[in-house]
């Protein structure tokens, strides 16, 4: 499906709304305002920029994972968050770094193979337990995604206290409500970015074959889409993306709803467009999200950084009740 004009105009709008969630974030500071002048710019320029390379990252690697999910299950209202892949993401870290401890480990490599398998462990059961007679059944898939999610953020701050005070993480509480921490490494936030990148550009070359996917089962295969290998590159890619997204800024609710939801809305189901759409609502979502926090940070000296999960929990909770009610009740594939 190509991209039209209106879809061009659409996704400079949300191409454009980037750019002012960029300005913005790097004009706010929690402790100034203004873009950064002075003695000390090139430190706060590079603190601002960090932090917005890692917003981006999260937010395009978020909704992407949306996009992935939902093509992959056929359910709209798929997310990472919601299927229990961030938390499961946010565990296997956790487990990484109990283990660690345990056996009094200085290194164990990084965390990002902790949130690869975590998220692909806690995707397989969501997969595996929300069919019914070979069929995915959307509702009983989201329930199961949420009954796992909790019992995944059960499990991290377990660890987190069986690791004894202060826990790996003294900041938890906002790490489990997602947060972005400048003290991340530059390395790891190039090395999340580019998995990203790849991931994202893996989905769009498969984009006509997630339309065909919109058929049913047999339709699609009989213009020679290979449902099976399609389904295996959409789980392992929305893994991994929700995986990185883990890494850098813990597990976020919702922007992967949100985001393809409002691009799908704008850009029509077509996956080409709907990619770049999401992947761009995503990064502004998350960008804002951060500015605000900033901003509020700013205005209430002592408060602190307010984690951005709880921002867009306050924003995607109300779509997905939205979304979910026209299907309790009653089962469809």
């Amino acid at each position: 499906m190509t991209v039209t004009r209106s879809n061009m105009v659409w996704l400079m709008v949300m191409g454009a709304l980037l750019i002012v969630a960029a300005i913005a974030r790097l004009s706010v500071g929690s402790g100034a305002m203004g873009l950064p002048h002075g003695d000390y710019a090139s430190v706060i320029w590079e603190a601002r920029s960090h932090r917005l390379c890692i917003g981006i990252t999260v937010g395009v690697a978020l909704a992407v994972s949306g996009v992935a999910l939902q093509a992959l299950l056929r359910n709209p209202l798929a997310e990472p968050f919601i299927l229990g892949l961030s938390t499961g993401a946010g565990a296997g870290i956790m487990l990484q770094a109990y283990v660690a401890h345990v056996l009094a480990w200085q290194f164990m490599g990084g965390q990002t193979a902790g949130a690869l398998v975590g998220a692909g462990l806690s995707m397989s059961i969501v997969f595996a337990v929300g069919r019914r007679h070979g069929l995915i059944d959307p509702v009983g898939l989201l329930l199961t995604g949420v009954v796992l999610s909790t019992l995944n953020a059960a499990l991290i701050m377990l660890l987190n206290y069986m690791i004894g005070p202060g826990g790996v993480r003294d900041d938890m509480a906002q790490w489990m409500m997602g947060y972005l921490h400048e003290s991340t490494a530059a390395s790891t936030v190039g090395f999340i970015a580019t998995l990203t990148v790849l991931g994202t550009a893996l989905l769009f070359s498969l984009a006509r074959a997630m339309d065909v996917a919109t058929l049913s089962p047999g339709e699609a295969e009989s213009v020679g889409v290979n449902l099976t290998l399609l389904r295996t590159v959409l789980f392992i890619t929305a893994g991994t993306l929700a995986a990185g997204a883990v890494v850098l800024a813990g597990p976020i609710a919702f922007v992967g709803l949100i985001c393809p939801h409002v691009a799908r809305l704008m850009l029509g189901p077509g996956h080409r467009a709907l990619l770049i759409g999401a992947a761009l609502l995503g990064a502004a979502l998350i960008v804002a999200a951060d500015t605000v926090s900033s901003w509020i940070a700013f205005q209430l000296a002592g408060f602190g950084l307010l984690p951005i999960g709880i921002l867009t929990a306050m924003l995607g909770g109300p779509v997905f009740l939205a979304m979910l009610h026209p299907k309790l009740g009653r089962g469809y594939e």
